[in-house]
């Protein structure tokens, strides 16, 4: 269900504000409001954004350079009044870091830029003639670049006429390396064709001696400055095993920065904040801001009209892991209806009907089980495994059904769907109207919750009439059925077009609202998926157990391959089919359930509090 919300108006003196924010922060339990430009940041945000920056950079170069945690590892537990001292080691190490982690990429670059550099003069590498000779005198000049190899033969008989002295090196990507003597008055003839055949000048390094003997110093200088980054990536080995005052600070920082980043409204001496507060924990907050100073006032009070406040969910255990369904489409907009009670159970059943296997449902049962124990994952990819974890569980109730086991039939306790394909369709489309009505009933209640008692009449429960009456007829005897589908039909024609002008206009939009049965039509059919996704499981199943078995006649040989093809295959078919089921039963919730009545754009209720990313902060 949705927590009320009320707005909390909070006033007190500037010299007691961090120790009101810090309280607010570990009671956290208000979410605190922006005013626009009229709130600030306090005084020492930037610089703390900054150092938060550089630790993030600081854990990356860790990470890179040392030992990464495990997937399976448990966060590190820290006292409350410990995380409140700021770790002096971990912003030291990140200094260090930042040191370190600069010196190894100047010295990687540099390294890198030589060996470009060597690679570039391979094909001088013949030149015997030291580079700083290479300059113009009194009665010559010279070229020295790439020619591209097509065009030398017609290059050379060009320039034969001309005073020049070519001398042809070896090739390289970008052409032929030559070089290019001639007396000046040739020169600008000898220019002209060159760059009538495409030459491409080349520059090269500022550094005296043979090409050969160049490329072997900046061989051995690039090798040394490999060599010096090498010894400082040993270094930040070493400063790897620090690695968790380095995550203790991140953690800090990242609370100091949430604290700093609005500091409400002030005056000389005075400052007010304005957040949002759930209606049950009103009296939590006011003693957080008692605990800070006795020198302040607050007031909380309901939504302005036209305020929209945070929405927040509160569910029961089983319920409560559904809320990252609805968080993967849309929160609901405060003021509306949770949808989760209704949703869950729905949820729940689809997604074992479409898995559908009892043997697939306890191997990913057992699995998930594990894996929680094992990482314990939080918040939102915490509630996601539980809705895995219990849709496996039905899995294993519907497989027992429908007597599916790893591929194989095993005393259906219903019927095997793909010998009786008509009872799994009435089956699926009996669920599916169920889950439709539902949908209309929650439209219908949200209607007359808010005064409108005829738009629920004429709107929903006429829908309703007429099709308990489609119902009526097809299963019970008698003419009721009959006079409830057209007492539906006719009021639905009657008042579907009461908002338009005039006696036409009104029967005409009552008309169209009727052929909106088309789309109620859509919808049911859409529940068939149970169906298909359900069969596409057990029949993936069926051919990985003919291959296996085809395999196990072949000797002990195909026997080990029909093993690891049961293995594969089945893990494979079990995570391709979770995945088809999770989306396929919310695409019927997004899509047939909440369009019936479901009003989203809802914004998160994000309070205050200490959010750690390593650490397990124990108040």
């Amino acid at each position: 269900m949705l927590i009320a919300m009320k707005k909390a108006t909070l006033f007190a003196l500037k010299e007691d504000r961090d120790a009101i924010l810090l309280a607010l922060q570990k009671d956290g339990n208000i979410m605190l409001i922006s005013e626009g430009e009229k709130t600030r940041a306090l005084e020492g945000a930037d610089k703390v954004g900054d150092q938060l920056a550089k630790t993030k950079d600081a854990l990356k170069f860790v990470d890179v350079h040392g030992k990464k945690d495990s997937m399976f590892a448990s966060r590190l537990p820290v006292s409350y009044d410990s995380f409140l001292r700021e770790s002096k080691e971990g912003s030291e190490l990140a200094d260090q870091v930042e040191t370190l982690s600069g010196k190894i990429m100047s010295l990687r670059n540099e390294a890198s830029t030589m060996t470009s550099q060597v690679e570039a003069l391979q094909p001088w590498i013949d030149l015997d003639i030291p580079l700083e000779q290479l300059a113009p005198t009194e009665s010559s000049v010279y070229f020295a670049g790439y020619l591209p190899e097509l065009e030398k033969e017609a290059f050379l008989e060009d320039i034969k006429e001309l005073a020049a002295e070519p001398i042809v090196l070896r090739e390289a990507p970008e052409g032929r390396a030559m070089l290019l003597f001639c007396l000046k008055d040739d020169a600008a003839k000898l220019k002209h064709f060159l760059k009538a055949h495409d030459f491409a000048d080349v520059v090269f390094p500022k550094r005296t001696g043979l090409v050969s003997e160049i490329a072997v110093d900046l061989t051995e200088a690039a090798r040394v400055k490999n060599l010096r980054a090498d010894e400082l990536e040993a270094e930040a080995k070493k400063i790897a095993e620090n690695k968790a005052e380095l995550q203790l600070y991140y953690d800090q920082l990242t609370a100091k920065e949430e604290r700093l980043a609005n500091g409400g409204v002030e005056t000389e001496k005075t400052f007010y904040l304005e957040g949002w507060v759930r209606k049950d924990r009103t009296v939590e907050v006011e003693r957080a801001v008692r605990s800070a100073t006795d020198a302040y006032q607050i007031e909380f009070s309901d939504p302005a009209e036209g305020e929209i406040p945070p929405t927040e969910m509160e569910n029961n255990s089983f319920v409560t892991p559904y809320e990252s369904v609805i968080e993967l489409y849309s929160r609901p907009k405060a003021g509306s209806i949770d949808p989760d009670f209704l949703m869950a159970p729905f949820h729940f059943i689809f997604f074992g009907m479409m898995l559908s296997d009892a043997g697939y449902g306890l191997a990913l049962t057992l699995g998930l089980l594990i894996a929680l124990k094992l990482v314990k994952p939080q918040g939102f990819g915490g509630k996601l495994a539980m809705v895995i974890l219990f849709g496996s569980i039905s899995t294993i109730i519907w497989g027992a059904l429908f007597g599916g086991w790893f591929g194989l039939e095993l005393h259906p306790l219903l019927f095997v769907p793909m010998k009786e394909p008509l009872k799994m369709l009435a089956l699926c489309f009996g669920l599916g109207a169920l889950h439709l009505v539902c949908g209309m009933l929650l439209k219908a209640y949200m209607l007359i919750r808010d005064g409108d008692i005829l738009g629920a009449f004429c709107d929903e429960i006429s829908w309703l009439i007429m099709f308990a009456g489609f119902f009526c007829m097809a299963f019970m005897p008698g003419p009721i059925g009959k006079y409830m589908a057209i007492a539906g039909a006719a009021i639905i024609v009657l008042t579907g077009g009461r908002a338009k002008q005039g006696i036409v206009g009104k029967l005409m939009g009552g008309l169209l609202s009727l052929y909106n049965i088309s789309g109620y039509m859509s919808d049911l059919l859409s529940y068939s998926r149970l169906f298909a996704l359900g069969l596409a499981t057990g029949v993936i199943a069926m051919v990985i157990n003919t291959i296996a078995q085809m395999l196990m006649s072949a000797g002990p040989a195909g026997t080990i391959v029909a093993v690891l093809v049961l293995a594969g295959g089945h893990l494979f078919n079990i995570v391709i089919n979770v995945l088809g089921a999770f989306v396929h039963s919310s695409r019927l919730q997004y899509i047939e359930f909440f369009g019936k009545f479901y009003e989203a754009g809802g914004k998160a209720f994000v309070p205050l509090a200490i959010r750690t990313k390593y650490m397990n902060v124990t108040k």
